[in-house]
């Protein structure tokens, strides 16, 4: 996400101000931007603490228990919406703030203040954390400072709340500008990441807090502890990020500008067609939830989106987004996409929309999700369907549905799409036609009926994660060894899954394509082209090094290799057996 791939025109039609600086921090995450700034500069210090009086205190720790409900609220819809940022394990953070959100020691300490000492919400809040800082500042360890980054990024997105529900940026005021914070929480993140900022610059900021990290992870620019930059910037502002050397420039010169993308841009190597090692063509394509995400895959040389996740616009919008702005949005996909298949939202209850979801449910990953979810609420389909025709103007489009267990899934979202198009027709509208359907195949019931999905659609796309997870009855999300350890490495039951959908695919004369982050699983690449996969959809980020990866690989040693494995009991067994390469070679990140 850096300008060299987003900006457009000349950096001499820009209209920076005239008073130029220069500042010096620490590079979080590497690469080059330029944009204008906009500031989000509310810390923990800026926070009014006023004391309360006695009367007021049951008011008070009722306001804890709304503001903190509200804070889980918001860490459960953010963990969702950038999954296709983010790994499992670095969504990870996200469950580490809402242990401290429930950590029952930490709430008896800020209700014991504001039931006892007679302080307001922000001041307890505030006062226990000054407890946590002194004490770990007395203690070296780099694993404490994190907890204690961790802590402060906890405690900001409390008092956030408790000036009312924060209200997000308008995506317009913040694409393709550079975000100033004072420290880079997981919230600010979040807002980079939906808006579409370029990148970030601190003021202060710790280069081992999770925001940082997962900075890095998204690709996002950014610089930290740069001091009082925060006092010198103004809205109106140009900014030059350059998150290589760890440098901010305020007003740069067009010449500054021009040389710094430049250099950026002469880092991006187009990429060529995929192959094995015995030259047979991989087809990789891209997995993407946003317009920026296809535009970078598509300067990298790969203008086939596989998948383009449309779950993203409805967690934000928190219900039905308006039908204008989805067809802008997906508009721009069809602009640089040579083709596009768009996966039908994939929504479980614990996005807490309140508008599809009346009440929680125990196990949402089994509820009222994907396919049955859009079944339930046809008004959720109609809104996509309409939005992805309109934007399509005509041009030949994919669809794909999700967790689509047998046949009978299918034959409702047919009509849907027929209807749809009939209806827009009258409307006078030029629309696809056929729209090309598939359905993904994540769970048991799907994967023993492939034969008859597989005639019933015309492609299909195993979701290597979801359905690891459920064959081996083992929650990915889990932080426990003995759950998680079991996705870690290849397993025989999912191996043989993937080799039976392969040949039930190649048998019908239909499409099988593969994701999830099994494939940064560096053992799970060669077993799957060892297993006939020829088609992955990955997320940019990791474009590069599959490619690379799959030049290594030589399909006359995978395959032997793929089905001797099969033939395993264990997952121990399966391990034994791979060569030693395959088992140390590095994860794909």
């Amino acid at each position: 996400m850096s300008a060299a791939t987003t900006a457009s025109g000349s950096v001499q039609d820009q209209r920076p101000g005239t008073s130029q600086a220069h500042f010096s921090g620490q590079s979080a995450s590497p690469g080059i931007a330029y944009g204008r700034a906009h500031l989000h500069l509310g810390g923990l210090e800026e926070i009014e603490t006023p004391a309360i009086q006695e009367d007021a205190v049951e008011a008070e720790l009722a306001r804890l228990d709304s503001v903190a409900r509200a804070a889980r609220v918001s860490l459960v819809r953010q963990r969702e919406a950038l999954a296709v940022h983010f790994t499992e394990d670095q969504r990870r953070v996200f469950d580490t703030h809402l242990q401290m959100l429930e950590d029952p020691v930490i709430e008896a300490d800020v209700r014991e203040r504001i039931a006892s000492q007679h302080m307001s919400l922000e001041g307890a809040v505030k006062d226990a954390l000054g407890v946590y800082e002194r004490l770990f500042e007395v203690v070296e360890s780099e694993s404490l400072r994190s907890r204690l980054s961790d802590m402060r990024d906890v405690a900001l997105r409390l008092l956030r709340f408790c000036r009312g529900t924060p209200k997000s940026q308008p995506k317009a005021a913040l694409e393709g500008s550079v975000l100033v914070v004072k420290e880079l929480s997981l919230a600010d993140l979040t807002e980079a990441l939906e808006g579409g900022v370029r990148a970030i610059a601190a003021t202060g900021g710790y280069l081992g807090s999770h925001g940082a990290i997962l900075t890095r992870a998204a690709g996002v620019p950014a610089v930290l502890g740069l001091g009082d930059v925060g006092e010198q910037v103004g809205p109106g502002d140009m900014l030059l990020v350059d998150g290589d050397a760890g440098q901010l420039i305020v007003n740069p010169s067009p010449e500054m500008v021009n040389a710094a993308l430049g250099r950026e841009t002469a880092d991006v190597v187009e990429l060529p067609p995929a192959s094995l090692r015995d030259g047979s063509p991989v087809q990789l394509e891209a997995a993407v939830a946003s317009p920026s995400e296809a535009r970078t895959a598509a300067g990298m040389g790969v203008r086939r989106i596989g998948m383009y996740r449309t779950d993203l616009p409805v967690i934000q919008r928190q219900g039905f987004p308006k039908e204008a702005s989805l067809v802008a949005l997906y508009r721009q996909v069809f602009h640089v996409a040579e083709k596009a298949v768009f996966r039908l939202p994939d929504l479980d209850a614990s996005c807490a929309i309140r508008s599809l979801y009346s009440h929680p449910e125990p196990n949402p990953a089994l509820g009222v999700r994907g396919v049955r979810l859009l079944l339930e609420r046809p008004e959720l389909l109609n809104n996509q369907l309409r939005a992805i025709f309109k934007a399509a103007e005509g041009r030949p489009f994919s669809l794909l549905v999700p967790f689509v267990n047998d046949p009978s899934d299918l034959q409702p979202i047919r009509e849907a799409i027929d209807n749809t198009r009939e209806e827009l027709r009258l409307e006078g509208l030029q629309v696809a036609h056929p729209v090309r359907l598939g359905a993904v195949l994540e769970t048991p019931a799907s994967a023993l009926l492939g034969r008859e999905i597989l005639r019933d659609t015309d492609f299909v796309a195993v979701a290597l994660d979801t359905l690891g997870q459920h064959l081996l009855a083992a929650d990915r999300s889990l932080d426990h060894d003995q759950a998680r350890g079991r996705l870690q490495r290849p397993h025989p039951v999912f191996l043989r899954a993937v080799r039976k959908l392969v040949q039930l695919a190649e048998s019908l004369d239909k499409e099988l394509a593969v994701y999830g982050e099994a494939l940064g699983v560096a053992a799970n690449l060669p077993l799957l082209v060892g297993l006939g996969v020829r088609q992955f959809w990955l997320r940019p980020q990791r474009l590069k090094a599959l490619h690379q990866r799959f030049l290594d690989l030589d399909p006359q040693e995978c395959e032997p290799i793929a089905e001797q494995v099969c033939r395993s009991s264990s997952e121990q067994e399966v391990w034994q057996q791979l060569p030693a390469a395959w088992r140390e070679a590095d994860e794909i990140g």
